[in-house]
């Protein structure tokens, strides 16, 4: 790993890349993250407070958009994990979208420091030193001397002067302690920012995964969801053309669509699946996607409805060469699960087959999803 740096041959950089390999903390990958973006923004006073702010405000999207969990839950129902505790207990205020920007994030953390203060400290007592421990080797995990932070202290300047540790704790008091970035050390991380994040992306990555396994494309839930583009303009484009040659069904109200009046909408919500495939697409009544937004519609009321609109559209992809034509431009974009084009969308297909097909591949997406605390919505 150290290859891929520029850096100074005095710099410990084997204990700088051993200081985020355990794959079951994720406090680690946040704490240095937020740093880095301080940095990246010439930030000079460079607090607990801060840092942690920065944390906070760097799970939102994950907890709030997308649903993932950084931790278990304890008897209360509450997760173990002090992030997204804080994210929750902000979420909980209304005060913000789920897209929010970081600055409007952060600034709602300032305004409720009260309320974080918990979870702040909670993260304060140990992620800041033990950070470090793979600069002290000499010091064992089970040392009294990692509960003892004034001696902590004087003791990671003591070692500076020697070993040239990435930073030293100033003597503040509570969240308001510095954090104190040796000069070789900032440029070290300022020439290395790129590469860098994309290894703690990568680290977080992997942690969330871990703890949220049944969740699909964990790698597109680290940023709000108004940053990605949606691939639907060739899916449109081939319902318009179905509903204009034989009329198409709205599955929650039971009409008839028109032309300009429906939306393209994923069965199961985007912010969950993460992609546009064909096969959890459909037409639908504008105002009632509207309503629906980010939910589940009703597995038993809707989904037979769901899948006769899906097997009509295939059917029709066989019967009219314009239909053929437009189904295949979708491909690049719509089509990219293998199953979906050669055990679904096939000619002659029967109807009995198509269903449990595509029930097969839906419904452990869909279930996944309900137990992510997707709610679930009935039209009306």
């Amino acid at each position: 790993m150290d290859e891929i740096f520029i850096y100074d041959c005095n710099l410990n950089i084997e204990g700088f890349i051993h200081m985020l390999d355990d794959p079951t903390e994720c406090y680690k990958f946040y704490w240095l993250d937020s740093i880095m973006q301080l940095l990246s923004e010439q930030e000079e006073n460079i607090t607990f407070d801060r840092i942690i702010s920065g944390m906070i405000s760097d799970a939102w999207y994950s907890v709030t958009e997308y649903h993932l969990r950084m931790g278990t839950k304890d008897n209360q129902g509450n997760s173990v994990n002090s992030i997204e505790r804080a994210v929750n207990k902000l979420d909980a205020l209304n005060y913000l979208e789920h897209t929010a920007d970081r600055w409007q994030i952060l600034r709602v953390i300032e305004e409720n420091e009260k309320l974080l203060h918990d979870e702040k400290y909670q993260i304060s007592k140990n992620v800041p030193y033990r950070l470090l421990s793979s600069f002290m080797k000499e010091l064992g995990g089970n040392d009294p001397l990692w509960d003892q932070r004034k001696r902590l202290i004087a003791y990671m300047e003591m070692i500076n002067k020697s070993c040239c540790i990435p930073y030293t704790i100033g003597t503040e008091r509570g969240l308001s302690k510095r954090v104190i970035i040796e000069d070789r050390w900032r440029h070290f991380l300022i020439d290395n920012m790129v590469s860098i994040r994309g290894w703690i992306q990568m680290k977080k990555i992997k942690y969330l995964q871990d703890r949220n396994p049944g969740v699909p494309g964990i790698i597109y839930k680290l940023e709000p969801e108004n940053e990605k583009q949606r691939k639907l303009q060739n899916v449109r484009k081939l319902w318009s053309a179905v509903i204009d040659m034989a009329g198409i069904t709205d599955i929650y109200s039971g009409r008839l669509l028109g032309k300009r009046d429906y939306e393209i909408d994923h069965f199961v919500p985007w912010s969950f699946i993460t992609n546009d495939e064909m096969w959890n697409l459909m037409p639908v009544n504008s105002s009632l996607n509207s309503s629906k937004r980010d939910k589940l519609p009703d597995w038993e009321r809707y989904f037979s409805r769901f899948a006769q609109n899906q097997f009509m559209l295939n059917e029709m992809v066989y019967h009219y060469e314009k239909l053929a034509h437009l189904f295949g431009e979708c491909q690049r974009d719509n089509l990219n699960a293998l199953w979906s084009v050669e055990e679904l969308y096939v000619k002659n297909i029967e109807r009995d087959r198509f269903v449990k097909v595509l029930e097969g591949r839906l419904r452990p997406i869909y279930d996944s999803a309900k137990t992510q605390g997707y709610r679930i919505w009935l039209a009306g």
